[in-house]
């Protein structure tokens, strides 16, 4: 008599299938979407003023310049502080800008850090000292404020 292997195949794939099922669910209630920030708006905010958010980043612009400053592939001991450089288009320092510092993982939120408000030291906004545990992408994100004008800027560095 011949055995017929079809009904163990098939079974085994459903296994395969609800297993993959279960780790997926698992998986997403780990890290929910809704734990993480963007410059210190929850998700849904910033798809709700996305437009707005796109107009002043566009009038900020127009009026300033600036970009985080320092190495993209710091070690972890020189990953300990954030730089922001804030000027207007005539090339002068901008000294009463108000700078937020965040800093977080790209796919978690359980080591985010709110870095709170920067300190003008020489020219540059500084974050407050803060030491990372695990090597690899890191994202800043700093919002920036100048009167009624405000920018959200992001930057990765790979910490080595």
């Amino acid at each position: 008599m011949k055995r017929n292997y079809w009904p163990l195949g098939i079974f085994m794939l459903a296994m395969v299938v609800v297993g993959m099922i279960i780790l997926t669910l698992k998986m997403a209630l780990g890290n929910p979407v809704e734990y993480t920030t963007i410059c210190g708006w929850k998700p849904q905010e910033f798809d709700e003023k996305n437009n707005e958010i796109m107009v002043a980043k566009s009038q900020f612009l127009q009026k300033y310049n600036v970009d985080f400053e320092g190495k993209i592939e710091p070690t972890k001991e020189e990953f300990k502080r954030l730089f922001v450089r804030v000027k207007n288009k005539d090339n002068k320092i901008v000294q009463d800008a108000k700078v937020d510092f965040f800093l977080t993982r790209p796919h978690t939120a359980k080591e985010d850090k709110e870095l709170g408000m920067a300190e003008l030291v020489d020219g540059l906004y500084e974050s407050k000292d803060f030491a990372v545990e695990n090597l690899g992408k890191w994202e800043a994100q700093a919002l920036i404020r100048i009167n009624e004008d405000y920018i959200c800027i992001t930057k990765e560095y790979q910490v080595k």
